[in-house]
């Protein structure tokens, strides 16, 4: 997730297969569905909203 209009290249993560196929579970529910359209989304917003508790600046 980028929030400026800036030209960002994403960069490929490794995550292990355990937490690849507990992600796919968790936003395989409808409800989640609706707010994590895809692993993607998930992982950004939960790396966000765990440097803004830890702190760090984003934006």
């Amino acid at each position: 997730m980028v929030t400026k209009n800036t030209k960002r290249k994403d960069t490929a993560v490794r995550v292990s297969r355990w937490l690849d196929e507990e992600v796919e579970n968790y936003i395989s529910n409808k409800k989640n569905k609706v707010a994590f359209p895809s692993k993607r989304n998930f992982v950004d917003t939960a790396v966000m909203q765990l440097l803004e508790k830890k702190g760090v600046k984003v934006n």
